[in-house]
């Protein structure tokens, strides 16, 4: 069964093939920015957090060091005096140890966000990518039938309509006799015509040649009539 389509404009058909094709423009620079933003991200969770939590944790672990040995040192030379006190190296021991705890804390939740952060984009990607295939060798395609299909109507547009023949106002084409037909027998008029005036002749010869009773009469008497 042949396919059939209803079609209103061709104009409407070629503004949807631009709009399909700024869309399609449009949507490569949205992958192309979002698949930058998870370069960026992954490789600044990956490589800069944890590499910068890393060296805190270090540094810290320094600083911790540090506040023992200063707490040490002013604990000898304190000896069994009260007279000097120890409460800031402790301050500042308690401090440093609150840093590493931190520092350590955030190497472990970064840890924890890498292989989010990779399952989140392997789930993005898995939806992008029919879309970004669709956009690299679909869409060609797609545009091409369109632009068959526009030639197609423009074509068929075109094209002139044959002229139909011209019917005369008794219902006949052009072509046919122009003799008017009798209504009854369908026999051309002009017979009828000749045929009526052949039996009107023949009727007066015949009127003429038959003498009516009274005439045949009056001449008889005029046959016997004495001089």
């Amino acid at each position: 069964m042949a396919q059939t389509a209803n079609v209103r404009s061709i104009d409407a058909i070629k503004d949807f093939k631009t709009v399909l094709i700024n869309f399609a423009e449009e949507a490569r620079v949205a992958l192309s920015s979002a698949e930058m933003e998870l370069n960026h991200a992954r490789n600044w969770l990956e490589r800069d957090q944890l590499a910068y939590w890393r060296s805190q944790v270090k540094r810290c672990q320094e600083q911790v060091a540090q506040a023992k040995a200063d707490l040490f040192r002013r604990k000898i030379s304190q000896g069994n005096s009260d007279a000097i006190s120890d409460s800031d190296q402790k301050e500042a021991l308690r401090e440093a140890q609150k840093r590493l705890r931190h520092a350590e804390e955030m190497v472990e939740r970064v840890k924890r966000w890498v292989p989010i952060l990779q399952h989140a984009t392997l789930e993005y990607l898995a939806q992008s990518q029919p879309l970004g295939d669709h956009l690299s060798g679909g869409l060609s395609q797609s545009l091409a039938v369109l632009e068959r299909m526009i030639t197609a109507l423009e074509g068929y547009v075109a094209i002139t309509a044959p002229e139909a023949p011209v019917i005369s106002s008794g219902g006949g084409s052009s072509s046919a006799s122009s003799t008017p037909m009798a209504p009854s027998t369908g026999a051309p008029a002009s017979a009828v015509s000749e045929a009526g005036e052949t039996a009107t002749a023949a009727s007066e010869d015949s009127s003429t040649k038959e003498a009516t009773p009274s005439e045949e009469l009056a001449g008889a008497e005029a046959d016997v009539e004495p001089d």
